[in-house]
């Protein structure tokens, strides 16, 4: 039977169009499950943004907990700068630099040829062991023809040690120069040569080189001469000295890191004058993370009123036969019973009365803080803050800090945020991350069983053409024969 091009044109009939309709109607079959699906991917949407309020509210409370009550202004000095951790206490100290830490550095005598190798030449090796105060060393084995200023320096530099050789080019020639980078009599430097005396005759350096004297030739039996020599850092803090291989001190007062930029200056007599260190509470601090605090927790729960959004069905104008839908308006997490959980711990949390039970500020609205009963925001009143902040910091790091054994707001928050987005330093999953596992786990069910189902109506289509083609073929058969039916019979007339 020949296959028409086009349904239709064999009997007459609109066959495309009813097959359109037909296909039409089969594809409802898909819409339970397109809006299951719709569901699903809206939930783990909206948990996802959810989820992230939450660890930006949690990234400010942990500010609360720590830092927001523990900032310190650190005081300005010529000699040294400081920075302060959370550690550091307010406090003063008296300090003098009387000396900085310098790296260690040695030269060889000049040459006119850098790249002109000086070794022994015998067909044989020899090495250089490098060393230094604090026990490192490394060795650097040479052959005849590597035995330049250049090659030496190269051979130095690719052992990635903690000495740096470069060749240097003086008025007076070519010279090899050593540099320790450690600081301090940790990092002096010592060279000693095997299998070649040309070398040792320049290089040998067991005593942190020499001085030279008036003619540029070394003072002692070092073979390299002095450009800087390895001293430790001194300085005197509180009325005890100190001596350090580094300007970078972090060990001597507790949370303080100390960075020497010079020597203290001196006195008319020529004693060196002591500078005060000077570390103050920071105030802003509390306020900025206060604002903050209030801004992270305002956007949770602008989400969570979103994806709890709940629009009421109209029903005007329906029959008593019809089905109320669902309004298309409702957020995606409408009615979720673990949402509301999550706003409830957190309301009720941050409503919640902290420190001292005589303590003048012991809940957020004496900080100036209020919270809507109705949507649960929060409106500041910064000048109250401020009055706050200004007569009693320590009761408002007592409502938000641990203390004696009681929680403050800080760490409840934290452990609620916890338990729904979970902490991957202690492998906790979380609430949310169960639930939209879940969620991911039905959304892909959803997606074979439309998948499976697209390819029956796809075959049930198909069938449908098939049974019209035939249709057509029929047809057009019967009309074929009713023309010639017809023709005879005129034909007898």
């Amino acid at each position: 039977m020949a296959t028409m091009t086009s349904l239709g044109i064999g009997s007459g009939l609109d066959l495309e169009t009813m097959l359109s309709q037909l296909k039409a109607a089969e594809q409802t079959r898909l819409s339970p499950y397109n809006k299951l699906q719709a569901s699903y991917k809206a939930k783990i949407s909206s948990w996802g943004q959810i989820s992230s309020s939450l660890s930006s509210l949690q990234t400010s409370v942990k500010k609360m907990s720590s830092d927001a009550f523990n900032t310190l202004n650190v005081g300005s000095n010529k000699a040294f700068t400081a920075k302060a951790t959370s550690e550091a206490s307010a406090d003063s100290h008296e300090i003098t630099v009387s000396q900085l830490a310098t790296a260690h550095k040695v030269k060889t005598s000049t040459f006119e040829d850098a790249n002109k190798d000086l070794g022994v030449t015998d067909g044989g090796t020899r090495t250089l062991t490098i060393s230094q105060e604090n026990g490192k060393s490394f060795t650097v084995t040479l052959a005849d023809d590597e035995t330049s200023l250049n090659d030496i320096a190269k051979a130095i530099n690719k052992e990635g040690g903690d000495v740096k050789a470069n060749v240097q080019r003086t008025d007076g020639g070519y010279q090899l120069v050593l540099s320790s980078k450690t600081t301090g009599s940790d990092g002096m430097i010592g060279v000693s040569v095997k299998g070649d005396d040309n070398l040792a005759g320049f290089m040998t350096c067991n005593n942190g080189g020499a001085a030279e004297d008036e003619n540029g030739l070394p003072t002692n039996d070092d073979r390299m001469t002095i450009v800087t020599e390895a001293k430790d850092a001194k300085l005197r803090v509180d009325g005890s000295d100190f001596t350090r291989s580094s300007n970078t001190i972090s060990d001597i007062i507790t949370g303080v890191t100390l960075d020497l930029k010079s020597p203290s200056e001196a006195n008319e007599d020529g004693n060196l004058k002591s500078e005060q260190l000077t570390l103050s509470k920071d105030t802003s601090a509390i306020k900025s993370s206060m604002k903050d605090f209030v801004k992270q927790y305002n956007a949770l729960l602008t989400q969570t009123s979103a994806a709890s959004k709940y629009v009421p069905v109209d029903t005007n104008g329906m029959l008593d036969s019809d089905v109320a839908t669902q309004n298309g308006q409702n957020g995606a997490l409408v009615g979720d019973s673990m949402l509301r959980g999550l706003v409830g711990d957190i309301r009720s949390t941050v409503n919640s009365v902290y420190g001292d039970a005589t303590a003048e500020y012991s809940a957020l609205a004496d900080l100036g803080i209020k919270i809507d009963p109705t949507t649960g925001q929060m409106t500041l009143d910064e000048s109250k803050l401020d009055e706050a902040i200004a007569s009693e910091p320590d009761q408002i790091a007592n409502m938000f800090q641990d203390r004696n054994g009681q929680q403050g707001i800080s760490s409840r928050l934290n452990e609620i945020i916890t338990s729904f987005i979970g902490d991957d330093k202690t492998s906790i999953d979380g609430q949310i991350k169960n639930t939209t596992d879940g969620l991911d786990s039905q959304l892909k069910i959803m997606e074979t069983q439309i998948a499976k189902t697209q390819k029956l109506i796809d075959g049930q289509v198909e069938r449908y053409r098939v049974q019209f083609q035939n249709l057509d073929a029929t047809m057009a058969k019967l009309s074929g024969m009713s023309n010639s039916v017809t023709a005879m019979l005129t034909g007898l007339n």
